[in-house]
């Protein structure tokens, strides 16, 4: 594939975001901001900063998704600083971090900015205020990766420990630890269905159940230290990026490595996102090209050559870019194809080896249509033998070659076999319960007698006259749990045609439960589902999801209730309730409280926090969030007593509060060391200090209450 368009720049690419407007925002590791417009291919704006220069594929730099503020990071002073690019100025500093910042990420709403440091720790800035509003579970080495869902509740970190933590800030307790990788993580992406995406510098992907914390699925090892990943919005395709420069592209439902070598570029990639509504992949690179790849005009040039007729070049175009054989051009050859194939099908029956072979030569490109073309003749060589077999009713040689050279079954004469095996067992099911002599059904059944399983039904159907006359009643009583019960006594009734029968009310019931449940008339679906348990095929998918409309019906009734306090409860112990429109409606009234109080928070002002989150505190769910509120402002505070050059006594005092309500915490030794480089100040630590509450949401609430 070329590419399409391309911009350069002087230096590496470091940090690049696709923005909401479909811009595209850049910055070079020399700290230089510009802004594309994808449209007209032209650079729109941009500046450089004082700061010295940046080191590629290290993430301590971020551009907010709606364009509004930037994260420069000064290697000097190991500070992130944030631009706001309305107001066209730097605006706050951070410099909490001991060893200096690895990886910065702003929430996808652009109120928050995450910064993940060398040593471990995990702070979560006010990008309004500057101000530390969280300070998330840290690694044990640096943080090489930060991902935020949709709605802000859920981020999932990630570092060289090889561990990734997710955890949702709504209720605090919902945390979990995903361990599996065996090398040091380089990508964590939220994809839909609370699952998480996450890469390694070995090449492993996986993709995780976020709240059962395990994998559920271990896509094909790309082999190589991935740098970056994008996805489209569908999450149909996943593009990885090697550090060497091949971009691989997977099918992520359907879990396989469509080709390791999609793309190959001539330097490292640093960054790579996808343009869903232009259909454009973009890679930042480090010797400072940026190169465009329009997928789209792929399509169009698949489908000039398909209107010139040459469909050998289209198989040719789908084997170098596996996205073509998703395409509606595609589709539209595959039935060009499958018109040809039966065509043929249909000369050959005729014996015009000849013609059947030019009417397929113009697919013979693609490997898998050769393979189908040349079984096709081969299976085909025999069919003279096929046919005279069928039409003298040796029906035994005739199933015997289709067994063995399966194209067969495609041609009329086998379908005329089948249609006459379901004539002969319509008449018998008919007279078998009838005063009839046993030489009359011997009569009918005499030409497939010796045919594999044929033969079963046929001698089952002598010793089991009874058992195909309560399978049918059964069916005719809808009594599906006994039919199934039967036929796993008597396996030879899946051989009839009443099984596949009911097989087909079985997919009925799934379809229109699944309907109904989408439609959220829950407990409608749950009296649905209670019949789809019935069938084998679909019991786990109905218990799943019956399980989950009893769930939805239970929370539904709860908020039509105004029983705010139990819908909360019920969201914070089954997240897939997030999705659902009245979580959704409710929660947005809490984070509405919550946004206010973390300013509160962030400037140590702890009464506010507990007068503003008042409504929230007997809602068992919400205290260990309005706990950590509290647990911020008294933080807060003692940054605010060393920025205020208080006394040395008074900062002590400040540590100790601390410590007697919270614990004491390896994060106060980072504290007090940042304090430290600018005044001399002697503080004493309790590091015996512990938790006294246990982790119970009673102690908790006391401990709000009291301090």
């Amino acid at each position: 594939m070329k590419i399409s368009r391309q911009f350069d720049i002087k230096d590496a690419v470091h940090t690049m975001q696709l923005l909401d407007d479909g811009k595209l925002a850049v910055i070079d590791v020399n700290n230089a901001f510009r802004l594309f417009d994808l449209d007209e291919h032209k650079l729109l704006d941009g500046f450089k900063s004082k700061y010295i220069k940046n080191t590629p594929y290290i993430n301590n730099m971020a551009i907010s998704s709606d364009g509004t503020y930037l994260s420069f990071y000064n290697a000097e002073k190991k500070e992130v600083c944030l631009f706001d690019n309305t107001s066209r100025s730097f605006t706050h500093t951070i410099s909490n971090h001991s060893g200096g910042v690895e990886t910065v990420e702003f929430t996808r709403d652009s109120k928050y900015l995450i910064t993940g440091g060398m040593e471990g720790r995990l702070y979560m800035w006010s990008v309004s205020t500057g101000k530390k509003v969280d300070t998330l579970s840290h690694h044990y080495d640096t943080i090489s990766a930060i991902s935020s869902n949709g709605n802000g509740h859920w981020i999932a970190t990630a570092g060289y420990d090889r561990v990734i933590k997710v955890f949702n800030r709504s209720f605090r307790k919902n945390h979990y630890k995903l361990i599996s990788h065996q090398a040091p993580v380089t990508t964590v992406s939220f994809l839909s269905s609370q699952r998480l995406l996450s890469t390694d510098k070995e090449g492993t992907v996986l993709i995780w159940d976020i709240v059962k914390a395990n994998v559920i699925a271990r896509l094909p090892k790309f082999d190589s230290h991935i740098s970056a990943v994008c996805f489209d919005k569908e999450e149909n395709f996943l593009f990885v990026a090697g550090v060497g420069g091949t971009v691989g592209l997977y099918h992520l439902k359907e879990e396989k490595l469509l080709k390791v070598d999609f793309l190959k570029q001539l330097a490292g990639i640093t960054q790579m996102s996808y343009c869903d509504e232009r259909k454009l992949l973009i890679f930042g690179l480090s010797n400072g090209h940026i190169p465009i790849y329009e997928l789209k005009k792929e399509e169009e040039i698949f489908a000039a050559v398909m209107q010139e007729k040459d469909f050998n070049a289209c198989y040719a175009m789908a084997d170098e870019n596996p996205l073509l054989a998703y395409s509606e051009g595609y589709k539209s050859l595959e039935m060009l194809f499958q018109r040809a194939y039966d065509h043929a099908k249909e000369l050959l029956r005729l014996q015009k080896n000849f013609e059947a072979k030019e009417m397929l030569k113009h697919f013979s490109a693609s490997s898998a249509k050769r393979l189908m073309i040349q079984k096709l003749f081969n299976d085909f060589a025999l069919f003279h033998t096929f046919s005279n077999a069928v039409i003298g009713k040796k029906y035994m040689m005739a199933y015997s070659l289709a067994a063995e050279y399966t194209t067969l079954k495609e041609t009329k004469e086998y379908a005329m076999m089948e249609d006459e095996w379901r004539k002969v067992l319509i008449i018998v099911r008919r007279i078998i319960n009838e005063s009839v002599s046993e030489e009359k059904i011997k009569q009918l059944f005499r030409p497939f007698m010796g045919v594999p399983g044929k033969n079963l039904v046929i001698q089952t159907l002598y010793s089991n006259r009874n058992v195909f006359t309560l399978f049918r009643k059964y069916l005719r009583d809808k009594d599906y749990f006994n039919a199934f019960k039967l036929v796993g006594g008597h396996p030879f009734l899946k051989e009839l045609e009443e099984y596949e029968k009911l097989l087909g009310v079985g997919e009925f019931f799934k379809e229109n439960a699944e309907s109904t449940f989408n439609n959220g008339e829950y407990y409608d679906a749950v009296k649905l589902f209670d019949i789809l348990i019935i069938f084998p095929a679909h019991k786990e998918f109905a218990e799943t999801l019956r399980k989950e409309a009893n769930i939805y019906a239970e929370a539904m009734q709860y908020f039509a209730e105004k029983k705010f306090g139990a819908v909360y409860n019920m969201i914070a112990e089954y997240p897939f309730l997030e999705e659902a429109k009245i979580a959704i409606d409710i929660e947005k009234g809490f984070i509405d409280y919550y946004e206010k109080a973390e300013n509160y928070a962030a400037s140590g002002n702890v009464a506010a926090v507990k007068q503003v989150m008042e409504k929230f505190s007997k809602i068992k769910s919400k205290i260990p969030a309005i706990y950590h509120l509290v647990k911020i402002a008294y933080w807060a505070q003692i940054e605010e007593a060393a920025r205020a050059k208080a006394s040395d006594e008074a900062l002590q005092e400040a540590f100790s509060r601390y410590q007697q309500i919270f614990g004491y915490e390896s994060m106060l030794d980072d504290l007090l060391k940042s304090i430290q480089q600018f005044r001399a100040a002697k503080i004493i630590l309790d590091k015996t200090a512990a938790k006294n509450y246990a982790g119970s949401i009673e102690a908790l609430e006391q401990k709000i209450i009291t301090y």
